[in-house]
């Protein structure tokens, strides 16, 4: 006799893939009302929604030689979104135009990038040269005033060399003079005029230090790394995006409903047992 293994069956709770599959196909009608009024949202959330258009731009902060740039990027990005961010105060929001970013780029610590948003390509481009305007008008006073100092710095060496050179050239004549009749006294001019001499070149050697920093890269300006132009494209609302969004949410909301019409409709049919029974 062949001892006859009991064949496993399923419980009544668990469902197998093809009884799944043929819920899904049964309620169908569910899937597609949902993935198509999702989509309809979508479209129109689209034909709705205001454009919005960003513009942006990096801009690298001046410095002179010695003093550090004009303004840390840190300090400068905060007070730019202050004056011209979105976030006026708490809770109060400005209106379109305004600056949506100012961050520091990390391959370029010494810079700053800016980003405009408005309700159309000229409204983002005029924010941004708003604030440039506002930042080369600050940055330009402490340029100018740096510049000056190291001009006004050379050109006090300029004179100096020039005296010592009339003095040195009085102590030679001096000297020469004084050789026979006096020599000691010839020999604490000629001391003296060492001492000139020296420093002469200390002079010489301050200077072309001083016209190398009035030289790019340790002295330059602050100014814009490329042009501001006009974004040819909304920055949002993504159409893309947001239809791929509504096609995903409409097909899992309908396959849920699918599956809560499924069970609804089965707890009736119990019940309608149960009663009868």
């Amino acid at each position: 006799m062949h001892n006859e293994q009991p064949s496993a069956s399923l419980p009544d709770d668990e469902i197998s893939l093809i009884e799944l599959w043929d819920i899904l196909v049964r309620r169908k009608a569910w899937i597609l009302g949902c993935f198509g009024l999702c989509l309809i949202a979508a479209v129109a959330y689209l034909m709705l929604k205001p454009p919005v258009y960003q513009a942006s731009v990096k801009l690298r902060i001046g410095q002179v030689a010695g003093a550090g740039l004009f303004e840390s990027p840190e300090l400068l990005s905060s007070r730019l979104l202050s004056q011209y961010g979105e976030d006026v105060a708490d809770g109060v929001k400005r209106d379109r135009p305004f600056l949506k970013r100012a961050t520091v780029p990390k391959a370029l610590p010494s810079a700053i990038e800016l980003v405009s948003e408005g309700d159309s390509p000229q409204d983002a481009i005029a924010i941004l040269e708003t604030v440039y305007a506002n930042i080369h008008q600050v940055h330009d006073q402490t340029y100018r005033l740096n510049l000056k100092y190291l001009a006004e710095r050379i050109d006090s060496l300029e004179a100096q060399r020039k005296t010592l050179e009339r003095q040195l050239t009085d102590a030679t004549e001096m000297m020469d003079q004084l050789k026979e009749s006096n020599p000691v006294q010839a020999s604490l001019i000629m001391f003296e005029r060492g001492r000139i001499a020296t420093a002469i070149t200390t002079l010489d050697a301050e200077r072309p230090a001083l016209a190398q920093k009035l030289s790019t890269p340790q002295t330059q300006a602050t100014e814009l790394l490329g042009a501001i132009t006009a974004p040819a494209t909304p920055a949002a609302p993504k159409k893309i995006q947001v239809i791929v969004l509504a096609s995903v949410m409409g097909l899992m909301a309908g396959v849920l409903l699918a599956f809560l019409a499924e069970f609804i409709d089965k707890a009736r049919t119990r019940a309608v047992r149960t009663t009868g029974a």
